[in-house]
This record gives structure tokens, sequence and C-alpha cells, in this order.
């Protein structure tokens, strides 16, 4: 009776999980500025629970300092994807890394103008 009532409650929390083999993506986020400056909006994706398949959007509003770096997980088949406006004349790179060394994505934004990096990742 104890084993089936395991093996039950086993099942039950598979079937919870959308993503139950916690297959993830270590995902960080850079901005950076030719010359230092600031950005006034922020937004980033992060998977906020590895076993689950969706992905959250932060959002951080400034001045906030440049350079920027976040470290976050991303489940397999979703978004990492971060977005900046610059604060001013100001134009903008960023950079979405696997495992803090392969680039996925790279975007550099005209002076002023926000700008996005995005990258779907694999399943």
């Amino acid at each position: 009776m104890a084993l089936a009532t395991a093996i039950l409650a086993l099942f039950a929390g598979l079937t919870a999980c959308s993503n139950p083999t916690g297959k993830s993506w270590a995902i960080s986020y850079e901005l950076t500025a030719g010359n230092s400056g600031t950005v006034t909006k922020l937004a980033y994706a992060e998977s906020v629970d590895r076993y689950q398949d969706n992905v959250s959007q932060h959002e951080l509003t400034g001045p906030l300092g440049l350079p920027w770096k976040l470290d976050v997980v991303v489940s397999a088949g979703q978004d990492a994807k971060v977005t900046a406006t610059p604060s001013g004349d100001v134009a903008l790179t960023c950079r979405i890394l696997l495992d803090k060394t392969k680039e996925l994505a790279k975007t550099t934004a005209a002076a002023g103008q926000p700008v996005t990096c995005a990258k779907k990742t694999d399943s």
C-alpha cells in the first residue's frame, strides 16, 4: 500500500511539471555602450523554474548603469530575450551568451534607439 501511494505521488509530481527533464540553458545577458551611459528601461526573459516550460518577463526602470550583465536560466525551446532603451544619445549593444562563452545573439542599435537581442533556445 505504501509503495502504491509513493508511486502515485511521484506520478502526480511529474505530471505537474511541463518540463520534467529540467532541460534548460544557462544564459547571460549583456548590455554595453561605446562610452559610459545609462538605460531608462530594461526587460529580459527568464525561466523561474527550470521544470516549467514558460518564461517570465522582468522589467527594470532606470537609470541603470552600464555595462550591465545578468545570468539566468531559460527552459529549452523558449525565447531568451533582452531589450533596453538608452538614456539620451547613447548607442547600446546587447549580447546573449550560452554558458558565459558562446555568443548566440548580438545587436547594436543606432544612437538613442532601443536595442533588442533574442534567441529561441533549442529543445
